[in-house]
């Protein structure tokens, strides 16, 4: 067991990490943070976890890999989903299928103490299998603004029994986008900007309100076609809607446009050509673990999409 939390009993109240040496003894480094203990957290399903044990954790989201590496905890990752691809060391983790379509076996098969998934992690009843075996799932909220953001990093500390790392977290991010931002150009009228999901041509979908791609485009000085559109969540593409949304630029995934055969393979559907975006060439595609994931690096992703957007309406 790497690590497995402990709470001491003191005359002084105090809550102190057993990590491990000696029981009881507190060990603070950049590697290792200090673990305070908590006994229950309540996730965004209503479910009551108790959380005694965080030496081997299974993270359901590439979002949720990420966060738990940035807190410090990393070591203590023993398997992941698909959707992982950040860090590269936690790319080379086992791997126990899709959040989204989850099986029980997958994931008891490598013994976790704690499971943390979102509330896109499914079916239900795989994760209460999980939780029979008494293995504690915890389920957050996926995040649809900066400010939800900063909110799941402070909570994912606190289950992980480092409040304050998860505190100085939600800072580094809010600090990393906020500076992002200013560095966003002032576009008038602000560009119409069409989030397309591609897995080929059989998979085209248009993103829009309460996707995680709207305050992104919004926060780029972009207005989301989608929800412009009054797209909720996401539609099938057609080629009346698209022409019908007239975006200025359309910005899909990298995967998905390879799968397409490049512009020219988007361009040839019928639709794409007679929007602006197509007209013009202005198609920007990004790997699908930068743009999609709503996690530590977004800011990154949210700075180079700020150029992007500016040198494409500069054209």
């Amino acid at each position: 067991m790497r690590r497995a939390l402990a709470i001491v009993a003191a005359a002084a109240g105090l809550i102190s990490a057993a990590c491990g040496g000696t029981e009881g003894a507190e060990t603070t480094t950049a590697e290792q943070p200090a673990v305070a203990a908590v006994p229950t957290f309540v996730g965004a399903d209503g479910v009551e976890s108790r959380i005694e044990d965080t030496s081997r954790i299974v993270t359901l989201s590439g979002d949720l890999t990420e966060a738990v590496f940035e807190l410090g905890l990393g070591a203590s990752v023993v398997a992941t989903d698909v959707t992982t691809i950040y860090p590269p060391e936690a790319t080379q983790l086992p791997i126990v299928g899709v959040g989204r379509f989850l099986t029980a076996e997958g994931v008891l098969r490598e013994s976790p103490t704690l499971v943390l998934g979102d509330t896109q992690t499914s079916p239900p009843e795989a994760i209460a299998q999980i939780r029979s075996a008494g293995v504690p799932v915890v389920i957050f909220d996926v995040p649809t603004g900066f400010d939800a953001l900063y909110a799941k990093a402070r909570a994912i500390g606190e289950v992980l029994g480092v409040p304050d790392e998860g505190e100085r977290l939600a800072q580094r991010l809010e600090d990393a986008i906020s500076g992002a931002v200013a560095e966003a150009p002032a576009l008038n009228p602000a560009p119409s900007v069409a989030f397309i999901y591609s897995r080929g041509p059989d998979v085209m979908l248009l993103f829009g309100e309460g996707m995680t791609t709207q305050p992104v485009i919004e926060a780029a000085g972009g207005k989301d076609a989608g929800v412009a559109a009054g797209v909720t969540g996401t539609v099938n593409v057609t080629p009346e809607a698209l022409v019908a949304a007239a975006p200025d630029v359309i910005v899909t995934t990298s995967e998905g446009l390879d799968a397409l055969g490049g512009v020219g393979g988007m361009l040839a559907i019928p639709g794409f050509a007679e929007t602006p975006a197509g007209r013009s060439g202005r198609i920007l595609a990004y790997p699908e673990g930068d743009f999609l994931t709503f996690g530590p690096r977004i800011a990154d992703s949210l700075g180079a999409f700020i150029a992007d957007l500016r040198n494409a309406m500069d054209q």
